[in-house]
């Protein structure tokens, strides 16, 4: 294969330092216009493309940072991509995009990975599974700061961007008791997650504002599977005095969980309310969905989550204090119509 043309083949042609070169092309002061013009009209008529590796080299950086989601295919982590892609394109970075779908092994080889390629930073969702941190405390020790984005980090040492969870979880049930309900049921995530018990947390907290007493009968984890739901689903309707409300852990247990319905208890579902965490597009053409939603600003998440990264990074602080870095993006209910 033919090699590409390098700066030292054009200063050879016009008779110059590879110095001279160089800083034409990155239009230096000190260099001449006459010898810019010279210098670009050979690089244009050579097809000379820079060496980005060799600047990336000199300057010790990659200009990558790193992003690990669970799942590509749940829309809001997606649009986390989009606000951080935003911040990453002003700092002239790429993004190596990556997916654990749920699988800590699957998420800790991709953390070697990212690690050896000598990723500037890393922005990173953790799986449902994850609890040891240890993993992410190897960037650390090698200078790489990292950001945790949407689900907060089983312990307080790292840094991260969320929705405020326990206020949004507070107004999804607020919501349903002002709709005179009173049996209302909440089907969390996993308990090993720290947004599955923040939500929790927002959910008596409005039962205990409004002087309803808590009934963990009436409480059930899964795992976000359809089959989790439906087995949640089906001891709730099996109480003696079943809910008449709903609060879900986010939208896709809410939909899963009125597909239930729809098949066991047809004759139930006009009459049992749902509230969830995000908003989607589809709520529209739908007979039957959540009565109002949480919208989570990912977008914004993301962004923040970046802008944060290239602070640390910058600044060259990998260790910046987490007691400082741990924003909560404000939520609003959304009422679908």
């Amino acid at each position: 294969m033919k090699k590409g043309i390098t700066l030292k083949d054009m200063a050879k042609k016009l008779n110059m330092s590879v110095s001279t070169v160089s800083k034409s092309l990155n239009n230096d002061h000190a260099i001449s216009a006459f010898t810019k013009a010279r210098v670009k009209e050979l690089a244009e008529s050579w097809n000379y493309v820079a060496n980005e590796s060799a600047r990336h080299f000199k300057l010790n950086k990659s200009f990558t940072i790193g992003l690990i989601l669970p799942d590509l295919q749940d829309h809001f982590f997606v649009e986390a991509i989009n606000g951080i892609e935003e911040v990453a394109g002003k700092e002239n970075y790429n993004i190596i995009l990556t997916q654990s779908h749920e699988d800590p092994r699957k998420e800790e080889s991709i953390v070697h990975v990212m690690i050896r390629n000598r990723v500037d930073g890393l922005i990173a969702a953790v799986t449902k599974h994850t609890i040891d941190m240890t993993l992410f405390e190897k960037f650390r020790t090698v200078g790489i700061p990292v950001i945790h984005i949407v689900r907060e980090p089983p312990n307080d040492c790292f840094s991260y961007v969320s929705v405020n969870n326990v206020e949004g979880a507070f107004r999804a049930t607020n919501f349903l008791i002002k709709k005179r309900h009173s049996r209302i049921a909440h089907i969390m995530g996993p308990q090993t997650m720290p947004i599955s018990l923040a939500r929790f947390e927002g959910y008596k907290q409005a039962l205990h504002k409004n002087r309803i007493p808590l009934d963990m009968a009436l409480v059930r984890e899964v795992d976000f599977s359809e089959r989790e739901t439906e087995k949640a689903m089906l001891g709730l309707m099996k109480l003696k005095s079943p809910p008449t409300a709903i609060f879900t852990f986010k939208n896709d247990i809410t939909l899963d969980a009125i597909a239930f319905l729809k098949k066991k208890y047809p004759r139930r579902l006009a009459s049992i309310d749902f509230t969830d965490f995000g908003t989607l597009p589809l709520f529209k053409y739908l007979d039957h969905k959540p009565v109002a939603s949480i919208e989570e600003n990912f977008y914004e998440v993301g962004r923040q989550a970046a802008i944060l990264l290239f602070d640390m990074i910058n600044e060259n602080k990998p260790d910046h204090d987490p007691g400082h870095s741990n924003i909560q993006i404000p939520c609003e209910l959304i009422v679908n119509r």
